[in-house]
Order: structure tokens, then C-alpha cells, then sequence
């Protein structure tokens, strides 16, 4: 049983990792994102917008992602003292595979990996295809696991258990949407992420600048279910996230 002192509180979250811009199919510019993301007090904001798939026609090819970073670099020296990190989200492949080769997704801070509902997935072997994806060394974060995919796992065709363990295994998060509008989580699978070791990241998803506060709403739904900080992989700073993302050693 967790002491109270120990469960995450929303001034517990130092940053948010998963969140979209006008490069893609935000509403608002990387600078309007940031300056909402200081005045609200977090110390970081990761921009993960789409790599163009299918799926997601107005996401960016590798040439408008370098472009991208230059601004990123920019933000960064524009805001001593906060951190902006470049992400970068992916449409896994309809075998669980990821659309670029690991050499190419080292060049970003980190990795998010999604799987949309039209992206020709095989009902048969969904599970095997997230938990290939959930395994994979290059992949940070698996998006909404515990939100969009839950509604999958319903329709019995995705199996939360061993795509936890898959996570487990590859040191990858889980994410824990929070937008207050979305249908409740299953906080069991929560728990069972946080007995199994997996780090979950709270995160609103944010399209647009409003947004981002959403976080408060997950992180204070995370200390009800009883949820505490050391799982939860936004209350690492900026620093501990690179230095865990590198080695893999949680630096606690």
C-alpha cells in the first residue's frame, strides 16, 4: 500500500511529453505552446507532431522535421531555464513494425508510437502487433494504451496484460491520456503498469495551447487510483529523461 506522501500530485509533473503543433495538425505554434507551457509551470514541453503516414497525411517527412528542430533550437535559447524537446510520433505499421529504421530515430529526443483506428490493423493479431511495437528499443512511449486501446481490449481484441509485459520488457511507457472529456480508464491496468514496473507518462495530448493544463486533471485521477510519482515518467526533469532514455538506468 502507498503511503500519501508518495502518490503523484499535479505540481508533481514536471513536464509534458506528448502534445502537437501547427507543423502538423495542431492549432497553435511551437511558441505559442511553449510560453502557455511556462505560464502553467511546467520546466519542459515535448512537441511530438506526426511523421506523414497514412493515416496522418499532414504529418512531416524527415526534411520538414530538421527544419522543425531549428525553431526547437530556437525556443530553447529564447527560454533560459526551460526545456523544449523534440519527439516525434509514429504510426506503427500495420505488422508492428515502426516506419523508420533506429539509426534515423536517434536523432529525436524521443519516441511515440500510435496505433489509429484506420491504420490496417489485423483484429487477429493485434495483440502480438502492439506488444512488437511496445518491445521495440527505439520507442520511448506507446500512445493512449490506456485510453483509446482500452476501447480495443473491450472488443477482446487486444490482450492489456501482455502488452504491459511487452512494455516491461522494452523499458517503454505507457501513456495515461487526460483529457477530462475522454471516457473513464480502466484504472486496474494502472496498477497493474505500476506492480509490473512500466513507467506511465501523463499526458493531455494537447492539439491545442488550452489544453496542455489538462495534465492536473490526469495526475490528480493517477493519486486516486493510487498512483504514485516514482511510476510516473513525467516527474523525471528534462536531464533525467535524456540520461534514462540513453542508458535505461531510472535516475532516482
Amino acid at each position: 500500500m502507498s503511503s500519501p506522501q508518495d502518490l503523484v500530485r499535479p505540481c508533481d509533473i514536471k513536464g509534458i511529453l506528448h502534445s502537437h503543433s501547427r507543423w502538423t495538425d495542431g492549432a497553435h505554434s511551437l511558441g505559442s505552446m511553449v510560453e502557455t507551457a511556462r505560464e502553467i509551470g511546467l520546466e519542459y514541453l515535448g512537441i511530438s507532431d506526426h511523421y506523414r503516414s497514412e493515416a496522418h497525411q499532414e504529418g512531416l517527412d524527415l526534411g520538414a522535421l530538421k527544419i522543425q528542430l531549428a525553431e526547437i533550437e530556437r525556443l530553447r535559447r529564447e527560454n533560459p531555464g526551460f526545456d523544449v524537446l523534440q519527439g516525434i510520433e509514429l504510426d506503427a505499421e500495420p505488422d508492428g513494425s515502426l516506419p523508420l529504421e533506429s539509426e534515423t530515430l536517434a536523432q529525436f529526443d524521443y519516441v511515440i508510437v500510435s496505433f489509429p483506428e484506420n491504420g490496417g490493423y489485423d483484429p487477429g493479431t493485434f495483440t502480438e502487433q502492439v506488444m512488437r511495437a511496445a518491445s521495440h528499443p527505439s520507442v520511448s512511449i506507446l500512445a493512449q494504451p490506456l485510453g483509446d486501446l482500452m476501447l480495443r481490449q473491450q472488443n477482446g481484441i487486444l490482450d492489456m496484460e501482455k502488452v504491459l509485459e511487452a512494455a516491461a520488457a522494452g523499458r517503454t511507457a505507457v501513456e495515461v491520456t487526460t483529457n477530462p472529456t475522454c471516457s473513464e480508464l480502466d484504472w486496474t491496468h494502472c496498477r497493474r503498469a505500476q506492480e509490473l514496473g512500466v513507467f506511465m507518462s501523463i499526458s493531455p495530448n494537447a492539439h491545442r495551447a488550452a489544453r496542455l493544463v489538462d495534465f492536473r486533471h490526469g495526475a490528480e485521477r493517477a493519486r486516486e487510483a493510487g498512483l504514485v510519482c516514482a511510476s510516473i515518467l513525467n516527474t523525471l526533469t528534462s536531464e533525467e529523461l535524456r540520461r534514462y532514455w540513453a542508458s535505461g538506468e531510472i535516475p532516482r
